[in-house]
């Protein structure tokens, strides 16, 4: 081993996960990279268009910062500085995909670049190495979530009113001020105009900070504010701006992500030439959140509700075409429809007058249960009354109520469902006291039919009627099954028997038909996991993401491995969104089966990855229960 290989092994071992490797990874790594010197303001790495880059990159020594697209500089918080021992382009070479980042020497650099087949090599025969890149999954789910919903935006096109440039939404003249304008001047201008922010900008009209009504308060009136001080003092610096040819619905994303009012429109040379609001944004869509709402509200009939449900689809394919998270959207769709079995209920009252006199709770389970409905989704209902010695009488009115009630959703487009869990099932509308006693004997007595009936029941919230009743039911189950750890060992054995679709060499384990199940073999396993740790550990969350969340840093997993489970989970939701949109538009029957031949390649290597930690995370529940 010549002098310099020995010195770049020993500069390398000084950051991880370089020190953690064993030294026949890290010598080839040092064999196979060559020093090169960049000064300041050179490019090291451009973007690519024709495929991913060829070359992996490691700081020697220096500073590195990465721009992302032309017209995502420092002016919207979208650069990131690397330092010695940092290293990238990990996304693209992961994902086989374009680099969209330009990287750029801060200060003179000397970086060793190594060729991608090495570094493609360390991923597939060295476990830390391999482990680090899983541990990037979030930032690649990320990415791939951000191409999943620009195809959607562009199938939406002539629907989708947020996919129109920046610069045709601009709706009045920009109103400026230089920095050294006094604060009483700015005040006066704002009462004048009755605008609702100020933006300061250079001489070149390039901005340079903002000034809003918010700020008033906070910065103003509350200290007391000198008003003879120049605005520069007051305003928020560095300003969110985006190009005129941006679309909307990705200051739409900003805004939702960061909790920002007010975006800047450029022009090529950085020149304000407008300012997007929030209300700017909204008013664009054609269908809106509080019309829905209302119009469910005042439904008279089924028909009502029918349209309403119409619109509850149009809004989601907006809003999902706008980039909103898919966690907020599938629980934007549990609550509407949970307006709409409000609704049906409240019209049942009329047939049925005596109901609205028990002391009763409509509960929903399942994935409306767990807030996380996607359009494909049949009936999991019950009924929870108060126990008293008129149980079986009440429990007679509630049934026929319920039939009526359960065959409203199913000409809604609820189905029926085939296992028979709905409210007008005698086994599914109990007092509090069977529904306890029937939860114990499931606890105590884990048979596979007590295990299948507790991953559908034990994920039930109230909807409707006194839903008290339900979080009663809730708080004795997590205080319950918490101790109860051969339960928990049988449940989570039955979870097991549930794999990630992975091939023995390579790519999945699909069905004869050459899919993949994304809800059995996919969200539903992650689903089991989160179940399975809340129990262990008294949440009484139903959400998957809520549940997770909760769990993390209580449990034998990891919090690295508890965040990459949530981000799997909202990829994989996203991909059963999508195709069942696809599937709709193209007239098919809706299904969760999906060919993973005919997913882009940057998501087929990101399902890999999250099935491959959804796999590990299984191990180490298996582990943990001895199994």
């Amino acid at each position: 081993m010549d002098d310099v290989i020995r010195a770049t092994i020993t500069h390398l071992q000084q950051y991880f996960p370089f020190q953690k490797m064993d030294m026949p990874f890290v010598k080839l790594l040092a064999e196979n990279c060559e020093t090169n010197y960049f000064k300041a303001g050179e490019v090291i790495l451009d973007v690519t268009e024709d495929g991913p880059p060829d070359i992996f990159i490691i700081i020697k020594q220096g500073l590195v910062e990465s721009l992302r697209g032309a017209w995502e500089a420092k002016n919207i918080k979208n650069s990131f500085e690397y330092e010695e021992g940092d290293a990238f382009p990990y996304g693209p070479l992961i994902s086989n995909q374009a680099n969209t980042s330009q990287f750029i020497a801060i200060t003179d650099c000397f970086v060793y670049q190594v060729p991608a087949e090495i570094f493609h090599r360390l991923r597939e025969e060295c476990p830390t190495f391999r482990s680090f890149c899983v541990a990037r999954l979030a930032s690649l789910l990320e990415e791939s979530k951000r191409f999943i919903q620009s195809q959607h935006v562009n199938t939406q096109t002539d629907e989708q009113p947020l996919s129109l440039n920046l610069g045709s939404v601009i709706k009045r003249e920009v109103i400026t001020c230089p920095p050294e304008t006094p604060l009483k001047e700015v005040l006066s201008i704002l009462s004048e105009t009755y605008i609702g922010s100020m933006a300061v900008v250079n001489e070149d009209k390039q901005p340079l900070g903002i000034f809003t009504l918010n700020d008033v308060l906070r910065r103003v009136a509350i200290p007391q504010a000198d008003l003879e001080q120049p605005i520069s003092e007051f305003m928020t610096p560095n300003p969110i701006a985006l190009s005129a040819n941006d679309l909307a619905y990705e200051a739409a994303l900003i805004m939702a992500k960061h909790g920002f009012r007010h975006i800047f429109v450029i022009d090529d040379h950085k020149k304000l030439l407008g300012v997007i609001s929030e209300r700017d944004l909204f008013a664009l869509q054609r269908v809106g959140l509080t019309d829905i709402a209302h119009g469910i509200e005042a439904a008279k009939n089924l028909e009502d509700l029918s349209h309403s449900l119409v619109q509850i689809k149009k809004l989601a394919k907006n809003m999902m075409a706008q980039g909103i998270a898919i966690e907020q959207l599938t629980h934007l769709i549990s609550h509407l429809n949970d307006q709409i079995v409000r609704s049906a209920i409240k019209l049942r009252f009329k047939d049925h007058p005596e109901v609205e006199q028990i002391d009763f709770a409509w509960i929903a389970m399942g994935s409306e249960g767990r807030d996380e409905q996607l359009f494909y989704t049949d009936q999991d209902n019950g009924i929870i009354f108060k126990d008293s010695d008129d149980r079986a009488s009440i429990r007679a009115t509630l049934l026929a109520f319920a039939k009526d009630v359960n065959h409203d959703l199913d000409k809604l487009g609820f189905p029926l469902c085939t296992g028979n869990i709905m409210a007008m099932n005698p086994e599914c509308c109990l007092s509090d006291v069977e529904w306890k006693r029937r939860f114990s004997q499931w606890i105590n007595n884990p048979n596979p039919e007590a295990l299948l009936n507790s991953t559908i029941f034990f994920d039930f919230k109230g909807i409707a009627g006194n839903v008290s009743l339900a979080e009663q039911l809730r708080k004795w189950l997590s205080d319950y099954v918490q101790s109860q750890e051969l339960f928990l060992r049988f449940m989570t054995q039955n979870a097991l028997r549930n794999r990630p679709p992975l091939g023995l060499i390579s790519g999945f384990s699909t069905r004869d038909d050459g899919t993949i199940n994304l809800k059995f073999n996919g969200s539903a396993i992650i689903v089991d996991i989160a179940r399975i740790l809340a129990l262990e550990h008294g949440s009484s969350a139903t959400n998957t993401v809520e549940r997770l969340t909760d769990v993390m840093g209580k449990t034998v997993l990891k919090k690295n491995q508890i965040r990459g489970c949530i981000e799997t989970f909202a990829f994989i939701q996203l991909i059963r969104m999508k195709h069942h949109f696809e599937q709709e538009d193209q007239g098919q029957e809706l299904s969760n089966n999906i060919n993973p031949q005919q997913l882009d390649d940057l998501s087929t290597r990101v399902l890999r990855e999250g099935f491959r930690l959804m796999r590990n995370i299984q191990n180490t529940l298996a582990h943990r229960y001895r199994l």
